[in-house]
């Protein structure tokens, strides 16, 4: 498997992909080897890592568990859903893990949580700021309407799709993406009214 590493800069999505340019994107690797399946989808899933709730602190182990899972399994991919759905699928079940193991250390992770976010307040990179306030309003829905949220705004991703990885109806699908979208507007205007503008 390639070597690990951290991206330089990897940028929140805040607003959604294009259809074509999703699917340009989507597919098996080029060569169908772990090397390709690592260098096209990375950014992708230390991105959703991250909306699904993974901290700075652990997010790179849980991105090495994905590729670690998915290089294993790749084989059994039979093409029923494209490479990202596959994906999304793994690193929401690898951060859910996690964050149940992680939760036996909660005093731990509460200190550490604390430092990252004094080391946060202190960048002065807008699309930083950018991505963390979405992430604090993701983090702020509770987990079925969050991952619908990400699925659908931030990967461009169809009822349909999401639906059929999710094992629900496109109905549901598309109710609680509008349930999202009404809290969501609640909280940034409750944001707005509490310092008097922009969040």
């Amino acid at each position: 498997m390639t070597p690990f590493r951290k991206p330089r800069e990897v940028q929140e999505r805040t607003e959604p992909v294009e259809p074509e340019r999703a699917q340009a994107a989507d597919g098996m690797p080029a060569s169908g080897d772990d090397a390709d399946l690592y260098t096209q989808h990375f950014d992708f899933v230390w991105r959703n890592a991250l909306r699904l709730g993974c901290q700075d602190d652990w997010v790179e182990d849980a991105v090495h568990e994905v590729f670690f899972t998915a290089t294993r399994k790749l084989h059994e991919f039979e093409g029923r859903s494209s490479i990202r759905t596959w994906l999304f699928a793994i690193t929401y079940r690898v951060v859910q893990r996690m964050q149940r193991d992680r939760a036996r250390h909660a005093r731990r992770l509460r200190s550490l949580a604390f430092e990252h976010e004094d080391l946060a307040r202190a960048s002065t990179s807008p699309i930083a700021e950018d991505a963390r306030y979405l992430r604090q309003l993701l983090a702020r829905l509770d987990e079925s309407k969050r991952v619908i949220v990400i699925l659908t705004e931030l990967e461009g991703m169809t009822s349909k799709e999401i639906a059929g990885m999710l094992g629900i109806k496109q109905g549901t699908v598309d109710s609680r993406l509008r349930a999202a979208r009404q809290e969501l507007l609640a909280l940034v205007e409750r944001e707005r009214a509490r310092w008097g503008g922009d969040p």
